[in-house]
């Protein structure tokens, strides 16, 4: 479990380049992708511009925990959510999750044993990414079938391209592929 997100393994939380806070503006603290809205302007550093243009891209972990910025959530991934009997502790948690460099096809996360299970990161190199990809649950905003043949294929052109997930709850591991 990540010491500053409680779903993103230490090892795996990375910065973006960004340098200021789109919310309270600090500039003296790492910056992560975070594409949402503010919710309250006053409450942001700028409330005038807050109020104008309330979109957010890149944001401090104290911003993101804040809980006054919010992203919207795919129906897909909404449908099997409110199917949970803790969905409201999960939507406030998925509020609370920095965007993934390479999730280049859009913002997924996935769930196992009715939680949010925890980012640990990209394969380190092929030979690991074939194994890994085998043993886990493939992840499309739900699980899904659909999974590339790396020993036929090959592995892709960046090993970024699957993210492992892991439960905090049984220890499977989930990927989500989200391929160039």
């Amino acid at each position: 479990m990540g010491q500053r997100f409680r779903h993103i393994a230490d090892s795996a939380l990375e910065p973006c380049e960004g340098t200021v806070c789109h919310h309270c503006e600090r500039d003296d603290r790492p910056i992560f992708e975070y594409s949402g809205r503010i919710v309250d302007p006053k409450l942001a550093a700028d409330p005038a511009l807050a109020e104008e243009e309330p979109e957010v891209s890149e944001l401090c972990a104290d911003c993101i925990l804040g809980g006054n910025v919010v992203r919207d959530m795919d129906d897909r991934l909404r449908a099997l959510v409110d199917k949970l009997s803790d969905s409201r502790r999960l939507w406030r948690e998925f509020q609370q999750l920095p965007e993934i460099p390479l999730f280049l096809q859009g913002f997924d996360w996935p769930l196992c044993c009715g939680d949010w299970c925890e980012l640990v990161g990209c394969a380190d190199n092929p030979r690991s990414l074939v194994e890994r990809h085998e043993q886990s649950r493939a992840w499309d905003r739900g699980p899904t079938s659909y999974r590339r043949d790396f020993r036929r294929d090959g592995a892709p052109e960046s090993l970024r391209e699957i993210s492992f997930f892991r439960c905090h709850h049984c220890r499977r591991e989930t990927h989500i592929d989200q391929f160039t």
